[in-house]
């Protein structure tokens, strides 16, 4: 694959003249350009072109810009469904008659034509190899694309074009001006003037031999003197208080039986872990175990091999790590035998 400056050359698109087209690639970014060598003239910039990247002036080579999943129009020879190469010329129409009023003269070619769905972009605008008659150009274009030429809509319209009888402004529909907004009538206002507002009522005189009301306080107070007889416990006797104590001794003799440290009469379970052969080591990890163990899922157990001690019967899920080797998920039931793991 040749490369140019910064850029491989990975295929030849078409060549006119001295002039070669590329399908190339930046190997700084790995995106794909489109790369004119031996091109004569100046690079233009606008609506529907494809945008000059760089300049090689030793190479005398122009990298325009590659929309990301577009494909040159020469793909499309001879099998362009009516409705969307409709589309395509009418797109180029409006690029090349704005070229036209700018005095720059293209004649398009399939192969520097890129389209993707609807949209076309031309490239190579401003290269003295395609100066010439857009109209001829895009009629003789639009006549190589079409898959059925005499039911193409615009076959009429382009072959006026082609002899000069239409212009270019007459392939595409003109866009309608907008509607002028209509006079807005005037709003009706009502006659409303601000009532008054009738003065408040004056406060009720007060009645002649009544003084005014006022709140009432109701004030609740306890009574120096019960409503019951109060009666003073007895004193207990010295025998009583000898029961109450003794009851109190045995009482707090009960509670430090209970509370005293017993053996736990529950036993472990212990599990040996091998490993073939007996030098490789495996990481053993917990991940879920039985309703009542205290085991903490998460943590590792041991490094293979060696033993562990499980406090609850049923089976534990474990994770096993060897190494360079992807993780292995293992069940494992307890009381069982010594557990194997083989690494291969």
């Amino acid at each position: 694959m040749d490369v140019l400056g910064d850029y491989w050359l990975r295929r030849i698109l078409a060549r006119i003249g001295t002039l070669t087209a590329y399908e190339g690639q930046d190997t700084r970014t790995g995106m794909p350009v489109l790369i004119l060598k031996g091109a004569e003239g100046r690079p233009l910039e606008g609506e529907g072109l494809l945008a000059p990247l760089e300049t090689l002036p030793e190479e005398r080579a122009w990298v325009l810009e590659w929309p990301l999943g577009a494909v040159p129009m020469v793909q499309y020879l001879g099998v362009a469904d009516p409705e969307r190469l409709a589309h395509w010329v009418e797109a180029l129409a409006r690029v090349l008659g704005h070229l036209r009023r700018e005095g720059v003269e293209v004649a398009p070619v399939p192969e520097l034509c890129l389209v993707k769905g609807r949209r076309v972009w031309l490239g190579g605008a401003g290269l003295e190899a395609l100066s010439g008659s857009p109209e001829r150009a895009l009629a003789a274009l639009a006549r190589a694309l079409s898959a059925d030429w005499e039911a193409f809509p615009l076959k009429e319209a382009l072959e006026a074009l082609e002899k000069g009888e239409r212009r270019l402004e007459d392939l595409f529909p003109r866009e309608a001006p907008p509607p002028e907004p209509l006079p807005e009538e005037p709003r009706k206002r009502l006659p409303v003037e601000p009532a008054e507002e009738p003065p408040p009522p004056p406060p009720p005189a007060p009645e002649e031999g009544k003084a005014p009301s006022r709140p009432r306080v109701i004030r609740i107070q306890e009574p120096e003197d019960p409503s019951f007889p109060v009666v003073e416990p007895k004193r207990p006797s010295r025998g009583r208080r000898g029961l109450l104590w003794g009851l109190l001794f045995l009482a707090l003799g009960l509670g430090f039986f209970l509370s005293w440290p017993r053996p736990s009469s529950s036993q472990g379970y212990v599990m040996e872990f091998r490993t073939d052969p007996p030098t490789e080591k495996a990481e053993v990890v917990l991940l879920e175990a039985p309703e009542g163990s205290r085991l903490v899922p998460g943590r590792v157990l041991l490094i293979a091999p060696g033993r562990v001690e499980f406090d609850q019967k049923g089976v534990y899920r474990l994770r096993i790590r060897v190494p360079g080797r992807d993780p292995v998920d293992y069940l494992l039931e307890v009381p069982g035998p010594p557990l194997t793991i083989k690494v291969r």
